[in-house]
Order: C-alpha cells, then structure tokens, then sequence
C-alpha cells in the first residue's frame, strides 16, 4: 500500500499521530513491542484510530521476525516509533521489512544512556564522566574515586526520571544501586546494570527537533526548570517556550546538531535535553521520539505547528518539510508548561483543578490530572505528577502571574481535596 504507516507502541503523545495520518488518507498499523502494554500507557493508547493491530506473543526474536513477515505483506512506506519503549524495535522492524528509518546498528547508541555519552566521548564533544556498575561494590569504589558530591545514579535505559537519585554521601549511592539493580523499570525492562554520572550544574533545556535524510529542523527550544525533590532527584517544575534566536539558542542548536549526527538520529524526531554549564553546553539524553506527555494543541497555539505535526509531515509531506530546513520559527503566542507536584499522598476527594485554573487569562488546558476516587503521589518523577497545565498568552508577564497563582493554590492544598 502507497499510504500506509507502521506505529510502534503509539502511547503517550504517540498516540496523536494516527489520527493525522488518518485524516491524510493513510492506513495505520499498530505493532506492540511487547506482548502487554506497559499499565502508564494503556490510557492513551487510541486502538480504534489502526487499521490493524499486532502484538507479539512473546519477547523472543522469532516472533520479531514473524511480525516483519507480516508487515511485509502490508507493505508499509515506514516504520516509526511512537513512545521510548517503541524505539528499538521501529529500528529493528524497519532493518528488518527494509524501510527508511535510523540504522540498527546505532539503535543501542540511542536507548542506552551509558553507550550514548560513549560515543560523545569517542567523538570529542561535550559529556558526562560516568561509569557502569553490576555491584555495589563497584558503584560506591566508583563514586569515591569521583570525589565530586551529590553523584547521579540511574537505570541505564529507562524514561520519566524514573528511580534517578542524587546521591550526596557513599550509603545513599547503596540504597539507590540496591532500589534500581535487578528491578523492572518504567519500560519493563530489567535493570542489569546501574548507571553513575557526575551530576551537571547550570540551566537545563530542552530541543525538539525533526530529522529527514541526516538534516535537522529545530523544532523547539524550551527552558527546563527543575525542582530537586529529596530521596530522588529533580522533577519538573515549569518549561518556557524560547525564540529560537538569541546566544544561548544558538550554542544549544549548534551542540545538538552534533549529537544528532553522532547517535545515528537520520529520520524522524528527537526529544534531547541539554545542560549549559560553564563549559557549554552538555547531553543529558537524547530520545528518537517525540517529547512525552505533551499538549501539542498549545504548541500549534503558540508556534503554528507542534513537534507531533511536523513529525507527521515528514512522513506524509516529505517535500514541504524538506523546504522547512534551516527555517527558524517565530513565537506567535508565549507558552509555558506547568508540572504539578505533590508532597503528600492519599486518595482524591474532589478535584478542583477545573473551577479554579478556568479562570486564569493565560490558562490553555491541563492534562493527566488525578481524578475523584484515585491516588495522588508524592511527586519523584514525571510518572508521578498529578497534572500538567498549559498556560498561553500574548502576554508573558500574564503566565508568568497566573503561574504564580497556580502554584499558591497548590501550595495551600486548593487544587485536590483528599480523603
């Protein structure tokens, strides 16, 4: 078929490029990467927007290789990634059923965060000292020789800031090696090894970007600011859409472009987040994915378009997107992505999120907040926030106001009335 689209594990915010390819005229497939779906996704998952759906019985690579069999047949024109736990196995289809995509034999460069800032160091670009311990022993030796305090420490292919601790003494680097090693981590996926990183100091942003043929389309830049939460490590706090020109932008777009290259990220897009220390600015990860839990209506709002659109248009419209290249966007709207946090834990009562943030001038919708009847979290990752709120205006100053107002409401227990 000349129109159609494999999407592999189309959760999260993969979940809204079917129905854009259907609007176009495509068939859509939906192939699993495992036989379950992962409990954090299966709420957005859209299984009525596939024209087929396929799921293997088992992790084996038989069954991936049945799977590329009855893609053949299907003939789809590519084959992509919907969500982190997809990326492997849309390269390793892809290879497989001979579509256009990013090689599998970088594949690992972009799932593994060990192997990632490997190849940064082999290529002689800004990025982290760390190691890779199989045992405590090895983790606390490691962090000694480091000397430096608080040290990261991480599953190595996992999403979401799941289980990342900063670890500010010897015994606390123990307790987070024995709370990752050996456990399933957000993707379902046992974590073998332990990754320890020198933490970065400085200002952390991200960069969207979409990728056709080895050349990058900037999609976004924003501002990333972080909150360190104790017993894990920082969660978010609040994104700023930035212009896509200034000093900073240009440092970040320039660096990007570099790990881009260097991870094998030819087609499609990436979600990156990037540290500006005094050395410039360093790769915390890349992902060869759309960014997560995204309200990409605010973007269109703010931009005209969002990184699910132009991911879109890449596969659909190859040659407009082509004629995007080295285009640099211009703010139509100012846009700011509030993450709600929690301090306590306990079952919702009542949420009041909507009577309250309707009323704000600048507030565009929220997202994945917790509703009557289920648990809220003390917030330690993305996976635990209790919500995300849009704020969009023409004036900065008013979401910058109206931000404030959200976070006194959450502050005094306003937002959710818990039993």
């Amino acid at each position: 078929m000349e129109k159609c689209i494999c999407i592999i594990d189309a959760y999260s915010t993969g979940a809204e490029l079917a129905p854009i390819f259907k609007k176009g005229g495509w068939t859509c497939i939906h192939v699993q990467s495992s036989p379950e779906i992962p409990l954090e996704y299966r709420s957005t998952f859209k299984h009525e927007m596939f024209d087929y759906l396929i799921s293997p019985k088992n992790d084996s690579n038989d069954e991936f290789l049945r799977i590329a069999e009855e893609l053949k047949a299907l003939s789809p024109k590519y084959i992509i990634p919907g969500t982190e736990t997809g990326v492997y196995v849309a390269d390793l289809l892809s290879s497989l059923v001979g579509t256009k995509g990013n090689s599998i034999k970088t594949s690992t460069l972009r799932r593994n965060k060990y192997l990632m800032q490997e190849s940064l160091k082999t290529a002689e670009i800004n990025y982290i000292p760390q190691f890779l311990a199989k045992s405590v022993e090895q983790a606390t030796q490691w962090a000694r020789e480091l000397g430096k305090w608080p040290v990261v420490v991480k599953p190595v292919d996992s999403a979401g800031a799941d289980s990342v601790r900063f670890c500010k003494t010897i015994y606390e680097v123990e307790d987070a090696f024995k709370s990752i090693y050996g456990k399933k981590n957000k993707l379902g996926l046992i974590n073998n090894s332990v990754l320890l990183q020198e933490r970065l100091n400085g200002q952390q942003y991200i960069i969207n970007a979409v990728s056709i043929d080895g050349k990058h389309l900037i999609t976004e830049l924003w501002s990333d600011d972080k909150k360190e939460v104790e017993n894990a490590s920082l969660i978010c706090e609040r994104e700023i859409l930035l212009p896509y020109v200034g000093d900073i932008q240009g440092q970040l777009i320039e660096y990007i472009e570099k790990c881009l290259n260097v991870l094998g990220i030819e087609n499609g897009p990436s979600h990156s987040e990037i540290m500006m220390t005094e050395s410039g600015p360093v790769l915390i990860e890349t992902a060869a994915r759309m960014q997560g839990t995204i309200m990409h209506h605010a973007v269109v709002s703010a931009l005209g378009y969002s990184h699910v659109t132009l991911t879109a248009e890449r596969y659909t419209e190859p040659e407009k997107f082509i004629s995007r290249l080295g285009e640099k966007y211009m703010l139509k709207k100012h846009l700011q992505c509030i993450t709600l946090a929690s301090e306590s834990e306990g079952i919702v009562k009542v949420n009041h999120c909507d009577e309250i943030l309707d009323s704000l001038p600048s507030f565009f919708g929220m997202m994945h907040t917790v509703k009557a009847g289920e648990k809220i979290n003390r917030t330690t990752d993305l996976f635990t926030n209790p919500g995300i709120i849009y704020l969009c205006h023409l004036d900065n100053k008013q979401i910058d106001i109206d931000h404030l107002i959200i976070r006194s409401h959450e502050k005094e227990g306003k937002l959710f009335e818990l039993f």
